[in-house]
């Protein structure tokens, strides 16, 4: 691969030139206290979502493979190689679709980068100071090429946290093979013919899948990489390559992938977003409202005659069940999780049991919830001041109000450090004893401490 392209260097050389130049020692402190707070959530919900049937479901696939002894398999007593590590782990991160948010991806940032760095980083027994300086890079990459492509990318169908989120897991793992530029490039560059992933597939095992596809296919880009293949470092700008086929038919801005790199981090500015339940994002403001209102008003759920929701243009992309039969189905469903919010005053894991979804009192208030797009946020020129207003009538005349811009958890409304732990031990409590939580809680916190993240990681296994 080589540098003398017209006009300078291609996207991928200047994303592989960050790549390998990014070093935990330059780290400003904001940015590694957001990747350790990024990490330990994504290690809770990954523990969560190791007891969920789609991750019991891959972990069946790769059962029968006779593989190397290299990494752990999370949540439970299994070790893989790393690509089927970073296969399993991937989906177990998101079969709750509990793990944060990263406006500029347009998607979930930590889980694919996080599922291969741990996976290689074990094998690799690279240091905890490592494992941070490559989950940032994978983080920045991924989120700066959503700059570029977004909101295109995603209206037009395509699940961002898997076809950007592979090229973050390909960097995160050429760094941590300490791979050259050049050879980071060619990762880069193989990473844009794995990329996949559509919208269509929400709500099935297929959407976490994307996301141990993404790791797992990262991985194997960088090790490619390391074994000589090559690939085109215009891969991106080409006329028959990534923004062209993946670009919704317009120029992407490349130079906002390529300007300040670094600087800020996007795990600072525009920051991670935490969720507080675990349902599709676009969920969580009308869940604010809803629930806001039911302890206001001590609304009795019979008493509802109707709920009107006024969402983002982007949300019915997202949000495509009116009537949810599965668990899965409701984290897509506003109609399901209003209702849900209604009669049980809480959205906790427990909601998205099949035997709750399928309750006559949920499924019968379904259909008095109407979902529509707020004619205030019919454009993209809306999505920088997006809001969901919920508007609740009552059987005895009242309608009820609520509109909220930032759902609790994000960047601009964080979780506290004490109601992030809270969320960990939850989420850990499915797999691991209390005092082991607390070891991987103390380790995360201190991590550019740890000699070898392979400690880490076996923590997380559930051999007692």
């Amino acid at each position: 691969m080589t540098s003398k392209q017209p006009g300078g260097l291609s996207v991928i050389e200047q994303l592989a030139a960050y790549v390998v130049t990014e070093s935990f020692e330059k780290l400003p402190e904001a940015t590694v206290r957001a990747a350790r707070r990024a990490i330990l959530d994504t290690l809770g919900v990954t523990l969560a979502g190791s007891v969920e049937p789609t991750a019991a479901r891959v972990r069946t696939l790769i059962a029968h493979r006779r593989a190397p002894d290299e990494a752990t398999i999370i949540g439970t007593p299994l070790r893989a190689s790393v690509e089927d590590a970073a296969l399993a782990n991937g989906t177990a991160s998101h079969a709750l679709d509990y793990d944060d948010l990263n406006q500029s991806l347009s998607g979930h940032p930590s889980v694919p980068i996080l599922s291969a760095a741990l996976a290689l980083g074990e094998r690799q027994r690279a240091s905890g100071a490592a494992l941070l300086a490559a989950f940032v890079a994978g983080i920045e990459i991924e989120a700066k090429l959503g700059r570029a492509l977004n909101p295109a990318h995603y209206e037009i169908g395509w699940h961002a946290t898997a076809t950007l989120g592979v090229f973050g897991a390909a960097a995160s793992a050429a760094k941590l093979l300490g791979l050259s530029a050049e050879r980071t490039a060619n990762a880069l560059a193989i990473a844009a013919s794995m990329a996949s992933g559509i919208k269509a597939n929400f709500g099935t095992d297929c959407k976490p899948l994307h996301v141990g596809h993404a790791a797992r296919c990262g991985i194997e880009a960088a090790l490619l990489a390391e074994a000589g293949f090559t690939g085109n470092p215009r891969a991106l700008e080409h006329g028959d390559g990534f923004g062209a086929t993946h670009g919704a038919g317009s120029r992407p801005a490349w130079e906002l992938t390529t300007a300040g790199l670094g600087a800020p981090h996007d795990l600072v500015d525009p920051g991670i977003g935490v969720k507080r339940f675990p349902a599709c994002a676009s969920t969580h403001q009308a869940l604010d409202a809803t629930l806001a209102l039911a302890e206001e008003h001590a609304i009795d759920a019979k008493a509802v005659v109707a709920v009107e929701c006024g969402v983002s243009y982007m949300a019915p992309h997202q949000l495509i069940y009116d009537q949810a039969e599965t668990g899965l189905q409701g984290k897509f469903s506003m109609p399901y999780c209003i209702a849900v919010a209604l009669l049980d005053r809480t959205v906790g894991l427990a909601q998205f049991a099949e035997e709750r979804v399928r309750r006559a009192d949920v499924q019968t208030l379904m259909p008095k919830v109407r979902m529509f797009v707020h004619p205030e946020q019919a454009t993209r020129q809306s999505l920088p001041t997006r809001f969901t207003e919920v508007a609740i009538r009552l059987d005895d005349g009242r309608r009820l109000e609520r509109r909220v811009r930032q759902a609790k958890g994000q960047p601009q409304d964080p979780l506290t450090d004490a109601e992030l732990t809270i969320k960990f031990h939850d989420c850990a409590a499915r797999v691991l004893p209390r005092e082991r939580a607390e070891s991987v809680l103390a380790t995360v916190q201190a991590l550019e401490t740890a000699p070898d993240v392979g400690g880490l990681a076996r923590m997380l296994s559930s051999v007692r």
